[in-house]
């Protein structure tokens, strides 16, 4: 065979080697086509659809455990932060956080504020307790607080209805600042003991200059007494304590009324006339809330200002003055 057949037969060879090759890709394609029952085409879309709802419900399960795990951090987190705020003297008034442990007579519109709120919450009687001071707290606390409450309660929730619909909200004093202004009450804030007896001026408080001495009741009036005494127990006579009193002006038919405070060590607390037990204070509330309720035709036309009236007949359910 001469070279220029050779050629030919190798080109020939080669090109039915290609054609071979690519004779054998187009069977193995078709033979995959073709061999591919229905049923099984079904079960492997059955088994795709299974595997992504196994994707997804793992990706819900973990969502709702990490959502879980945020809540019971946040809850966490919430409890540290109040037990903090306990451990280190602080409470929530109107949304801002009040230091217990601060003297200074501009935490006293905070105390008035929760002994409002607690007087108009069902079975809040104790917890109004809880604002007066120690010799206080321990003889009321003794005559059964949770107790004889039905009267006072069916008058709290009248009063929370007519509330809501004058003034479109519950009763829940956010700023203690717009409500006990100084046209409502001032204050004169001192120590006990012969140290700093001058009243102090603290905005709505004392004129510039005055230098009366706060008043206390007290049995002597010559230093700390003997533990166990009503007055220690009542801290009426620790030399440095601060004291303060507050005078509420006469609104609206109610009287004037002075108020006294001591301030412990869980804050600001009212000094409540020694003859006032449990049964004398529900009374007095029921005939002071009483009184409110009556004049919801003349209710004022803020929430502050109706605020300041229902406070007003509160401190004096609380002093022991009758309601007219």
């Amino acid at each position: 065979m001469n070279p220029i057949s050779n050629y030919i037969v190798a080109a020939a060879l080669a090109v039915g080697g290609v054609a071979f090759v690519g004779c054998e890709r187009e069977e193995t394609v078709s033979t995959t086509t073709t061999t591919t029952p229905n049923g099984d085409a079904a079960r492997v879309d059955a088994d795709r659809a299974e595997d992504r709802m196994e994707d997804a419900a793992e990706r819900t399960g973990n969502a709702a455990e990490r959502t879980a795990e945020n809540a019971g951090d946040a809850a966490a987190n919430a409890a540290e932060t109040a037990g903090s705020a306990v451990k280190s003297g602080a409470a929530k008034v109107g949304g801002a956080v009040q230091d217990l442990t601060n003297p200074s007579p501009d935490r006293i519109p905070g105390v008035f504020a929760e002994v409002a709120e607690a007087a108009l919450t069902k079975d809040g009687v104790d917890d109004l307790v809880e604002r007066f001071v120690d010799a206080d707290r321990n003889r009321l606390g003794q005559g059964g607080l949770d107790e004889g409450n039905d009267q006072l309660n069916t008058l709290i929730a009248v009063i929370a209805t007519d509330w809501k619909a004058k003034y479109n909200s519950e009763f829940d004093i956010q700023n203690v600042e717009n409500v006990y202004t100084q046209q409502f009450m001032n204050v004169k804030a001192g120590e006990q003991g012969g140290n700093t007896n001058a009243a102090i001026d603290v905005d709505r408080n004392l004129p510039a200059g005055e230098t009366t001495r706060v008043k206390v009741g007290a049995d002597t009036d010559s230093g700390v007494d003997d533990a166990g005494s009503a007055s220690a127990d009542a801290n009426r006579n620790d030399p440095g304590r601060n004291i303060a009193t507050v005078n509420v002006m006469g609104s609206q038919g109610a009287p004037a009324v002075s108020v006294p405070l001591i301030h412990e060590a869980g804050g600001w607390k009212i000094d409540v006339p020694d003859g006032l037990d449990a049964a004398k204070l529900r009374s007095n509330l029921v005939a002071h809330l009483t009184e409110v309720q009556n004049m919801k035709a003349q209710w004022p036309a803020t929430a502050d200002e109706a605020y300041r009236a229902v406070t007003h007949h509160v401190l004096l359910a609380v002093m022991d003055k009758p309601a007219k």
